[in-house]
């Protein structure tokens, strides 16, 4: 399997987003709905992203246990949780989508120590490029956890980022509200085309 495409929505309004993900569709293989979207429009959006495009894995934002369990009824395949949070609410999320069954991915903007990683034992740490990319995995390189990428990367990026082999390509907020958002991730997937990957994840 190749390296996952998943875009990230998080701008208020749920019949712009539905929209948004169904024009896009085509290109990705998963959307993730962030905080800001789910603050307005909770579980509800959730289900008519899933309605409206049932092949595609549907990833949340969440912040808290309770939040992390409505989440889930709602179906979706994966959490995402900022650390941020305080441990214990981070071990609780982690606990919830283990019963689950689905996965979840640590957003390390903001830093965390790989220690601190071990520690929690999320399913995937997602690593935002404007850290040190080189010293941020290096650490985190005896733990052998899947990687994803997050944060403002550019098309240009895409072939070296595929080197390390992440679950998955993050594309923010940034790329759904561009004027052309289909022609950036025709793009995107124009180079991961021609770049050897491994990997499975959802």
């Amino acid at each position: 399997m190749t390296t996952l495409l998943q875009l990230v929505l998080d701008e208020p309004g749920e019949g712009v987003s539905v929209e948004a993900a169904l024009g896009l569709a085509d290109l990705i293989d998963a959307l993730e709905i962030g905080p800001r979207l789910l603050q307005v429009h909770g579980p509800p959006l959730v289900r008519a992203v899933r309605d409206a495009m049932p092949d595609r894995a549907v990833v949340c934002w969440a912040e808290t246990a309770d939040e992390a369990t409505a989440l889930l009824e709602a179906g979706i395949a994966g959490l995402t949780i900022p650390a941020s949070l305080p441990d214990g609410t981070l071990k609780a999320i982690i606990a919830v989508g283990r019963r689950a069954g689905r996965r979840v991915l640590l957003d390390l903007k903001g830093g965390a120590e790989p220690e601190r990683v071990m520690a929690l034992k999320p399913d995937c740490v997602k690593v935002p490029v404007e850290v040190n990319v080189r010293e941020v995995l290096g650490g985190l390189r005896p733990l052998d956890l899947p990687v994803a990428f997050s944060g403002d990367w550019s098309v240009a990026q895409v072939p070296w980022l595929l080197v390390y082999r992440p679950v998955a390509l993050v594309a923010g907020p940034v790329v759904a509200t561009a004027p052309e958002p289909r022609r950036i991730l025709e793009a995107v997937r124009a180079r991961m085309a021609i770049t050897p990957t491994m990997s499975r994840f959802y």
